[in-house]
């Protein structure tokens, strides 16, 4: 059973730890080569270094997989580096892969009854026909449940999809009320799906990364293709309907330098894309802000994707 996390890791203290590997690879420096990796457990990632036995130790694991490290915490430019003196790849028996993983807090059959609730609310019967067709798809509904909302930006953690469409949805629910010329359904039915080619993305082995449908097509055409076959299932189902919800799923991420093939163009499109920009950047804030926050540091580490530093805020008062 796994008791030290990478967040419990501080410069001097011995590990005999079990951590997924999620890089590997052999440098040079001086003219001695090393092996520079990347550990990581559901708590977060570590930087970490083998120096000696390199010949022994490089084929023992593979990236993706749970190993069993020994070795100490050192600093390296002035963050902390696990220096590995010897590693091995975990027995089955020895992990609980939940260790490894970040879940959402909520359970996943709890958001699920939230999902199926919200498709009741729809009264266009093309649209609930869609969704029902979709819900009767126990296989995909499996998938949907414990699908990740992202790789490592937003929602990065399993059931994080759910959490995240159920967010979007709530967004788009206020902006409906708010925007009268809006189709409510059109739009809460495309709040429902536009990450649904996300179910087909992503695999979770030791840590979250694509599939080959991930790299190679993306979650937009994976969901455009995915609603585009079950539509086919529907007689009658309008064309000027299918043309208008398709584009909320191909234009969702607002910008053609972001993988949409298109930019958003109906007013239910332009919500449902800041909608989800909304709840995406808020849930990545909000993980680095809990991650990061330790008493005396008031600002994060710099953020490589969004080229700035977050304001992590005051230390709390402590009562008398």
């Amino acid at each position: 059973m796994k008791t030290l996390f990478v967040k419990d890791l501080k410069p001097g203290l011995e590990v005999t730890e079990f951590f997924v590997l999620r890089k590997k690879e052999l440098k040079e420096y001086d003219g001695q080569r090393f092996l520079k990796l990347e550990l990581g457990d559901r708590s977060g990632r570590i930087d970490a270094v083998i120096w000696d036995n390199l010949d022994q130790l490089y084929n023992k694991a593979q990236v993706g997989d749970i190993v069993k490290v020994k070795g100490w915490v050192s600093t390296y430019k002035e963050m902390p580096q696990v220096k590995v003196d010897n590693m091995r790849r975990a027995r089955e028996e020895e992990i609980d892969l939940v260790d490894f993983l970040p879940k959402t807090e909520r359970d996943f059959n709890l958001l699920y009854d939230d999902f199926k609730n919200i498709v009741h609310t729809i009264k266009n019967s093309h649209l609930k026909r869609l969704l029902d067709l979709l819900m009767e798809d126990s296989s995909l509904m499996d998938k949907l449940r414990r699908a990740p909302g992202g790789k490592l930006w937003h929602h990065a953690r399993v059931g994080g999809l759910l959490e995240h469409t159920l967010k979007v949805v709530a967004i788009c629910e206020k902006a409906a009320e708010m925007y009268d010329l809006a189709d409510r359904d059109l739009l809460i039915t495309g709040a429902l799906l536009h990450d649904i080619g996300k179910i087909n993305s992503y695999s979770a082995g030791g840590f979250f990364d694509y599939t080959d449908e991930g790299r190679l097509l993306g979650h937009i055409v994976s969901g455009d293709e995915l609603i585009d076959t079950k539509i086919r299932k529907i007689p009658d189902f309008p064309e000027d309907l299918t043309l208008k919800l398709k584009h909320l799923i191909l234009s969702h991420q607002g910008q053609l330098e972001l993988a949409s093939p298109v930019v958003p163009q109906t007013i239910e499109a332009i919500i449902l894309h800041y909608a989800d920009e909304l709840d995406a950047k808020a849930d990545a804030f909000s993980h680095i802000i809990k991650t990061q926050k330790v008493k005396g540091k008031r600002w994060s580490d710099w953020v490589h994707l969004i080229n700035r530093f977050i304001y992590l805020g005051e230390d709390e008062e402590q009562e008398e």
